[in-house]
C-alpha cells in the first residue's frame, strides 16, 4: 500500500541517477492523477459536497497546469459516463509516466514488467470528448491480487521493486539515513532531521520503523520516512531553498490530526483540511504542509522537531483504542498529546500489555469499585484518572529503559492505582472543606447585612445567592462520585446535612432584603448571626484536620479535630439560647407585627443552621473514629 498511494515521493534507485529521479518524478505524478481522476468521479456522484481543487498536491509534483484546479469541480454524470475536463491528457500522462517508472528497471525482470506494460496500457479507459467510463477507471485503480490485473497494481508493484533497488543504490549512510546524490548543502538538513528522529526513536522500542531516505531531485532534497509498518503510513519531505513541505499520508483521519497539531509550535500552513482519497477500496488521507523558514538555522530546528515528532506516531490509533476502557474521547487524545510533548511515549505502555496492564491493577486494587460498563474515569474521576495514565506511561517508559522486571513495573503500577483509590475518602474530605468555605461566606454575608450602616440588603442577598448555588453543584459533584464509589456513601449524607446550613444561612440572606431592621432586637440577632461565623469556621477546622488523620498525623491532629467538634456542638446550644433570647426581645419590643416575623424568621432560619452543622459534624465524627481509626 505505500506503493498504493503513491505517497512516497522520490524513494527509488536505479542507474543512473536521472532515470531513477525521472521515476521518483512519474510516481509523484500518478499520485496525482489518480487521486485527481477518483475525487472527480466521487464529486460527480455527489455535486452537493465542496469541490477540492488539489492544486497544492498539482504544484509540488511539478504540474505547471492550472485548469486542472477545476478538473473535479467540473465532473459531471452524463449517462453512463462521467465528463471530467482534460480527462484524454490525463489518460495520455498516465501513460508517460507509468513508462517512466518502468524505465530504470533492466534484465528479466524488466522484460517481465515491460510485458505487463503494454498489456495494461491497451486498457485504458477511453476518454474520447473527456468522457470516463467509471467501471473501466474503477479497474484501472483496483488494487488487489485476487482478480485481474490493473494499472493500480502495476505501479505498486513497480513501486516495490524501486524500493529494493533504493536500497542498494544508497551510497551513504547519514546518521541513520540511506542517501545518495546528495549536495554539500543537503547533508545539514539531513542530518538536523536525523538529529531529532534518533533523539525520540528509542521510544518506539522494539517496534519496526522509521527508516529514512534523502536524495536531490532537481533543486529540492527529498527526504522520506516509513514511519511504521502500516502501508499507508508514510512522510515525503521537500526541502528547497528555506521552503520545507510536508506531504503525510495516514489511514486514520484521527491521527493525520494529531500530527498537524504536533507541530503547531511552528506555525505550519496547511492546504485546507484534510483530504480523502480513494486507493484499493479504502480510504486513507493526505495532507500537505508548509513551513517557511527565515534562516538556515530556523530551517534546520524545524526538520529536527518534526523527525523528533514522526516516533509518536507509531502505533498511535492501537493506544487510543487501549485507552477506551478507561478515559472519555478528547482525554484520551489529550493523554497521547501530552506523552508526546513530554517525550514519554506510548509504546512503553504498549509493550507491557496497554489496557491488560491496567486491567490487572484495576483487578487487584479497586475491583470491587468497579462495575460492569464503568471506566476507570466513572471510578476515580476524570483528572484522577489522567494524572494516574501518566504515571503508567511514565513507568513503563523510564522502566524498560532502565531494564527494569516486568513484574516490579507492574507492582509500582499496583500500588499508584492503590494509592489514587484510596485517595477517593481525602478528595470528597477536600470538597466537603471547600463547601464549608461557603458556609462561612454565607455566615459572614449574613451577619455584615445586619450592620446597621450596610446600607445594601440587596446585594448581601445576590452574593449569598451565588454561594449556595456553588455549595449545591458540590453536593450534585459528591452525589456522582458515591454514585461510582458506594463505598464511600457516608460523605453524600454528611455534605446534604451541611448544605442543609448553607440553604438555611440563603433564606436569611433572602429575608434581610425584605426590611430594614432596627431597635434592641437587632443585637441579639447579631450575637446570634456572629455564633453561626465561629460555627462555620470550627467546621472548617475539623474538616481539615479530618483530612491529615490516617496519613502522617500524631494525637495531636486528633486533638484538635474533637476539639473542633466539641466546640460546634457548644456553639449549637449557645444558638439556641440566643434564638429565645431573640424571640422573647423581639415580642417585647419590635415596631411592628411585620418586624416581629421577620426577626423570628431570622432567629429560625440561624438556628436551623446551627442544627444542621452540628448534625454533619456528628456524621464525620462517626466516620472518622468507626471508618478511618478503627477500620
Amino acid at each position: 500500500m505505500k506503493a498504493q498511494i503513491l505517497a512516497a515521493i522520490g524513494e527509488t534507485e536505479l542507474q543512473p541517477a536521472s532515470s531513477l529521479n525521472a521515476a521518483l518524478a512519474a510516481n509523484d505524478r500518478l499520485k496525482y492523477f489518480f487521486s485527481l481522476l477518483q475525487m472527480a468521479l466521487a464529486y460527480a456522484e455527489h455535486p452537493e459536497q465542496e469541490a477540492a481543487t488539489l492544486k497544492r498536491e498539482r504544484i509540488a509534483c511539478g504540474i505547471d497546469d492550472p485548469d486542472l484546479d477545476a478538473a473535479i469541480a467540473s465532473a459531471r454524470i452524463t449517462g453512463k459516463s462521467c465528463h471530467v475536463s482534460g480527462a484524454a491528457t490525463m489518460m495520455g500522462r498516465i501513460a508517460d509516466d507509468l513508462r517512466l517508472m518502468a524505465a530504470p528497471l533492466r534484465g528479466p525482470q524488466g522484460e517481465d514488467f515491460a510485458g505487463r506494460l503494454a498489456h495494461l496500457l491497451a486498457t485504458l479507459p477511453d476518454a474520447a470528448n473527456d468522457l470516463l467510463d467509471p467501471e473501466a477507471v474503477s479497474a484501472m485503480m483496483r488494487a488487489g491480487h485476487d482478480g485481474p490485473d490493473s494499472i493500480h497494481r502495476l505501479v505498486m508493484d513497480l513501486h516495490k521493486q524501486l524500493n529494493t533497488m533504493q536500497a542498494a543504490l544508497a551510497t551513504e549512510t547519514l546518521d541513520g539515513a540511506a542517501t545518495y546524490n546528495l549536495d554539500v548543502i543537503d547533508r545539514p538538513l539531513v542530518a538536523a532531521f536525523m538529529a531529532g528522529l534518533n533523539r525520540t526513536a528509542k521510544l518506539k522500542f522494539n517496534h519496526p520503523g522509521l527508516a529514512t531516505t534523502a536524495t536531490r531531485a532537481g533543486e529540492k532534497l527529498l527526504i522520506q520516512n516509513d514511519i511504521g509498518t502500516t502501508d499507508a503510513h508514510v512522510i515525503v519531505i521537500h526541502v528547497q531553498n528555506l521552503s520545507v513541505s510536508v506531504t503525510y499520508t495516514d489511514v486514520h483521519a484521527e491521527r493525520l490530526e494529531f500530527f498537524q497539531e504536533m507541530l503547531k509550535p511552528h506555525e505550519v500552513v496547511w492546504e485546507g483540511n484534510r483530504t480523502a482519497v480513494m486507493a484499493a477500496g479504502a480510504p486513507f488521507y493526505m495532507a500537505t504542509g508548509r513551513f517557511e523558514a527565515t534562516t538556515q538555522a530556523a530551517c534546520q530546528a524545524y526538520l529536527e522537531f518534526l523527525g523528533s515528532r514522526l516516533v509518536f506516531l507509531i502505533d498511535w490509533n492501537r493506544a487510543r483504542k487501549q485507552l477506551r476502557g478507561f478515559l472519555r474521547g478528547p482525554d484520551r487524545l489529550a493523554l497521547l498529546r501530552w506523552a508526546a510533548e513530554t517525550e514519554t511515549g506510548h509504546r512503553g505502555f504498549l509493550e507491557l500489555g496497554g489496557a491488560h496492564l491496567v486491567n490487572q491493577a484495576i483487578e487487584a486494587a479497586a475491583g470491587s469499585s468497579m462495575h460492569f460498563g464503568d471506566r476507570l474515569c466513572d471510578v476515580l474521576g476524570d483528572a484522577e484518572t489522567i494524572d494516574f495514565l501518566r504515571f503508567v506511561f511514565s513507568t513503563t517508559t523510564s522502566g524498560l529503559f532502565a531494564d527494569q522486571s516486568h513484574a516490579l513495573i507492574n507492582d509500582r503500577i499496583r500500588a499508584q492505582l492503590a494509592t489514587h483509590v484510596q485517595n477517593q475518602g481525602q478528595q470528597l474530605l477536600r470538597l466537603a472543606a471547600d463547601h464549608a468555605g461557603l458556609i462561612f461566606e454565607l455566615a459572614s454575608t449574613v451577619r455584615d447585612g445586619l450592620q446597621a450602616d450596610s446600607g445594601d440588603a440587596g446585594k448581601h442577598a445576590r452574593r449569598a445567592r451565588r454561594f449556595e448555588h456553588d455549595a449545591d453543584h458540590m453536593v450534585m459533584e459528591t452525589r456522582e462520585t458515591v454514585r461510582r464509589r458506594p463505598d464511600y456513601a457516608v460523605f453524600l449524607p454528611l455534605i446534604v446535612a451541611a448544605d442543609e446550613s448553607a440553604d438555611a444561612l440563603e433564606d436569611a440572606a433572602f429575608f434581610l432584603n425584605l426590611d430594614t431592621l432596627r431597635g434592641k432586637p437587632l443585637e441579639d440577632l447579631q450575637v446570634l448571626a456572629g455564633l453561626l461565623v465561629d460555627s462555620s469556621q470550627e467546621w472548617i477546622k475539623a474538616l481539615g484536620h479530618a483530612h491529615e488523620i490516617g496519613t502522617a498525623s500524631g494525637n495531636a491532629e486528633m486533638e484538635d479535630f474533637l476539639a473542633a467538634l466539641d466546640r460546634i456542638a457548644a456553639i449549637e446550644h449557645e444558638a439556641d439560647d440566643a434564638e429565645r433570647k431573640l424571640t422573647e426581645v423581639a415580642f417585647q419590643h419590635a415596631e411592628d407585627f411585620r418586624q416581629l416575623h421577620l426577626f423570628n424568621a431570622l432567629g429560625g432560619k440561624l438556628e436551623a443552621a446551627a442544627d444542621a452543622l452540628k448534625h454533619a459534624s456528628l456524621l464525620l465524627r462517626d466516620h472518622m473514629l468507626e471508618d478511618v481509626i478503627n477500620g
